[in-house]
């Protein structure tokens, strides 16, 4: 690759990397909205008649009266903190879609882990013994005498 197209390539990349970086930044930096809060807070919670729907996704009155709340909570000024502990205060932790990280979730969090962790193990074991199953040389020098076997007869 000539020299010249070599740095055009890196000042691409470059500008590319630097342009990413400052959207990313300002993603990051920028508030959300209020509406983008309330549906995202929506999102979070169950709808408490509803089977695993959020607030957001139910078509059931009581969710749409929830909604409404959230946005009311919103306006007033409250904190996602304090809506949602206000709902699991009315309704319990039931009405979290996603179960708090503490102790006594744990291990929901990590069973999947462990549970990848062995699987791993189980194939990197798997993969070994078939391995250590290879063909011995003596083995090997029968196979090699089969085929040149097979490959005259096929000649003729």
């Amino acid at each position: 690759m000539p020299r010249s197209e070599r740095t055009r390539n890196l000042v691409a990349v470059a500008l590319i990397t630097a342009s990413l970086a400052v959207i990313a930044w300002v993603l990051a930096t920028t508030p959300a909205a209020d509406e983008d809060r309330v549906h995202a807070l929506a999102t979070r919670l169950k709808c408490p008649v509803c089977e695993s729907e959020s607030i957001a996704d139910s078509p059931a009155e009581l969710s749409r009266e929830l909604y409404a709340l959230i946005e009311e909570r919103v306006d007033q000024g409250w904190s996602d903190d304090e809506i949602v502990a206000f709902f699991v205060s009315t309704y319990g932790e039931e009405v979290l879609l996603d179960p708090p990280g503490d102790a006594r979730t744990a291990l929901l969090w990590v069973l999947p882990l462990v549970a990848a962790g062995i699987g791993v193990a189980l194939v990197l074991g798997r993969s070994r013994r078939a391995e250590a199953a290879a063909l011995t040389e003596e083995e090997r020098a029968r196979v090699a005498r089969a085929l040149e076997e097979r490959r005259r007869r096929e000649a003729r």
